[in-house]
């Protein structure tokens, strides 16, 4: 963003609100398709989890997530991110501020705190700056605090269009198809290098997405 904002800004507070009127107008029009790798499947209904998801898809999650319980999101300090952080609470979640360039420790203990009062911590784990679709060892230290199982979820859309951004952020449109795939949970074991663990998440994670569209093309 080229003109900086004072955090308190009025600005925030409006765009805020378009963002979630837009994207509630785009829910209650498309056809959202869910499926879940068996594992995620066997996953108790009260179990907490992590939520992991690439930086480029947050958009798509906002409406679908509206009711699955007490989410709280990690958003970068950045000024867009104060967009996304105001356009939480009209979805029922939560923001934790805080990033890997500015504030990444206390935000990870926001998070481990907010697991601990019953919070489904949600991140992606390739933001803020990349590399895009590759995992950071921050949502791995978060697993190992919490003793949570992260979830992968891959979401794709047929109706979208791309901001010219590091990670090609994608914008939904309406009248369309949104698929959304969990695919297998990944636990923390001590055992495994965290590079290791990166790698096996960063592979859910893309094959999650993209199965996610390919739901989006059969319409299935």
């Amino acid at each position: 963003m080229s003109k900086k904002i004072k955090n308190n800004s009025w600005h925030y507070g409006i765009v805020a609100y378009l963002i979630a009127g837009y994207l509630y107008f785009v829910g209650f029009f498309t056809k959202f398709i869910y499926k879940k790798n068996q594992k995620a499947s066997d996953l108790d209904n009260n179990q907490k989890v992590i939520y992991a998801f690439w930086h480029n898809q947050q958009c798509f999650l906002l409406y679908p997530y509206r009711k699955k319980g007490k989410i709280s999101v990690l958003v970068s300090m950045s000024s867009d991110g104060e967009y996304i952080a105001r356009s939480l609470p009209k979805f029922n979640m939560k923001a934790t501020r805080g990033s890997s360039t500015r504030g990444g420790f206390a935000a990870l203990r926001g998070l481990i705190e907010d697991a601990k009062k019953g919070y489904n911590p949600a991140l992606t784990p390739d933001g803020p700056r990349g590399p895009i679709y590759k995992a950071s060892p921050g949502i791995i230290y978060l697993a190992r605090k919490t003793h949570l199982p992260i979830i992968p979820a891959g979401v794709d859309a047929s109706h979208k269009f791309h901001v010219n951004s590091w990670d090609k952020f994608q914008i939904p449109l309406p009248f369309g198809r949104c698929a959304v795939v969990y695919g297998e949970p990944l636990y923390f074991d001590p055992q495994q290098d965290t590079k290791v663990l990166c790698d096996i998440l960063t592979e859910r994670l893309n094959r999650a997405t993209k199965e996610a569209a390919k739901l989006c093309k059969k319409g299935k």
